[in-house]
């Protein structure tokens, strides 16, 4: 627990009140085992101790050095904080779109089912129609009210956890209109059929650019580096010695050393096109984050592929 206090001290020290509190409500929304922020660094202490000693022992029976094997172990102790920061993350924008992908048949439902005069009723019967993450996020809204919260109280909840600007919107169009008394039917209509017509622009131009996506996906972790890869083993084979019988050129030495800078510059070449390519492929799916999971699997494929091809 001391060490968990120490940790939650550095998190105060390097974060503000506010990007803590925003990502404590991010790990209560994703319904995990990891519902806050002492949770979160528990399990992130526990898989950064276990992936640091396996390291430190891999590098001991490897015959490194004791300093490499620390500075090994160090590192990648730290490494589990990211990987789990990453996931609550991703998690959370995932179940995010879950839930604005539902928007337009609560609305359309709403408009059916939906009492003028009661906002309780209303809000009673989303919970009871089952409409997965979205019933849950009212029940808890239900819940609030029945302890003696405000209406405008507990949907603003809904807003500040979410986090989601179409699930703002439908939430402001609840309260602006059991507020003013109006007729909202025809309006919950209206809004849900605008959301599906957007939805399946964004679908048709999303079914143009899954070719793009899953072509750079090839080249830059298959294609590319295998290409390079049977290049450089190609050019390995020559005979650089039997080159300099023929008198003419650069010497044995300064091809080889040559080589060795060309062998260089491709492993950087490979290096930077999965880099830039992750990070399109993220911008693409208009999820920035997405890019270090992107990276962490092209990188890693494209360089095996590039190294077994060589050996071909």
């Amino acid at each position: 627990m001391d060490l968990i206090k120490i940790f939650r001290i550095g998190f105060n020290f390097f974060f503000n009140d506010e990007k803590i509190i925003e990502f404590e409500e991010k790990l209560l929304m994703n319904d995990t085992r990891v519902k806050n922020l002492n949770l979160f660094i528990y399990y992130s202490l526990f898989f950064g101790g276990v992936t640091s000693i396996t390291s430190m022992l891999v590098c001991f029976y490897a015959g490194l050095s004791m300093e490499k094997y620390l500075i090994c172990g160090v590192a990648l102790f730290f490494i589990p904080f990211f990987l789990n920061y990453l996931f609550c993350d991703i998690l959370f924008e995932k179940r995010k779109r879950k839930k604005e992908d539902l928007l337009p048949e609560v609305l359309l439902e709403t408009s059916v089912f939906c009492d003028e005069t009661s906002l309780l009723k209303t809000i009673e019967r989303i919970v009871e129609s089952e409409f997965d993450l979205i019933s849950k996020d009212f029940e808890k809204a239900l819940g609030e009210i029945k302890k003696g919260a405000g209406f405008e109280e507990a949907l603003n909840r809904i807003k500040q956890l979410n986090k989601s600007k179409e699930y703002s919107r439908v939430i402001d169009l609840l309260l602006q209109g059991y507020n003013s008394g109006a007729s909202m039917s025809e309006l919950f209509k209206e809004t849900a059929e605008n959301m599906l017509e957007n939805k399946a622009i964004i679908k048709e131009r999303q079914a143009v650019m899954l070719v793009t996506k899953y072509t750079l996906l090839l080249a830059s972790a298959i294609i590319v580096p295998a290409i390079l890869g049977l290049i450089i083993g190609l050019v390995n084979g020559f005979n650089f010695g039997s080159m300099s019988a023929m008198e003419f050129g650069l010497s044995v030495a300064e091809r080889e050393n040559m080589f060795a800078l060309a062998v260089l510059g491709t492993n950087l070449y490979i290096i930077e096109y999965c880099v830039l390519s992750a990070f399109f492929l993220a911008i693409q799916e208009g999820n920035k984050k997405q890019f270090w999971i992107y990276c962490l699997f092209i990188l890693p494929v494209a360089l095996t592929i590039f190294f077994l091809a060589q050996t071909m």
